[in-house]
């Protein structure tokens, strides 16, 4: 699920377009980027979950990557 435009707004918990599309060229995705203006709860509810899971996974990438340069 993406971020996309529905994200944006007061009730989107800070979370910007960009920020999820960072480093992917523009409808590669595969989300409607302009689509659905309102999400259920739930639905928000799993792509925060989703979110949160994809930032754990970046900071130990970034855990990993500082290690590597400590060791050179």
């Amino acid at each position: 699920m993406c971020f996309g435009e529905e994200m944006r707004g007061h009730n989107a918990g800070q979370i910007r377009h960009g920020a999820h599309h960072r480093g992917m060229p523009h409808g590669t995705c595969g989300c409607s980027c302009g689509g659905r203006r309102f999400l259920s709860k739930n639905e928000r509810k799993e792509m925060l979950e989703e979110y949160k899971e994809s930032l754990k996974r970046e900071l130990e990438g970034v855990e990993e990557e500082l290690k590597a340069l400590k060791g050179e």
